[in-house]
């Protein structure tokens, strides 16, 4: 048992444009950094989030700021410290 969470990656804010490339490039960069993440979605451009109950607050902070740092690098702008 746990949550879901999901969010979609677009190309376009406006438009919506779905961004598959990014999507895997996300899953690739976060498995590198230690964090399995899951693409889904009728366009393969949404990360799927699945974590236990039991989460500690550590671990899930731990596994946000591997997403967040990677998809800065991914889109070019710098990680903060």
């Amino acid at each position: 048992m746990g949550a879901m969470a999901a969010i979609d990656l677009v190309s376009d804010k406006r438009k919506h444009t779905p961004n598959a490339d990014l999507a895997a490039a996300l899953c690739k960069r976060a498995r590198e950094k230690g964090l399995v993440l899951l693409s889904c979605g009728l366009y393969g451009n949404t990360i799927r989030f699945l974590m236990p109950v039991t989460i500690e607050d550590e671990v899930l902070e731990e596994g946000l700021a591997i997403v967040e740092e990677s998809l800065k690098e991914l889109v070019g702008q710098p990680a903060t410290a």
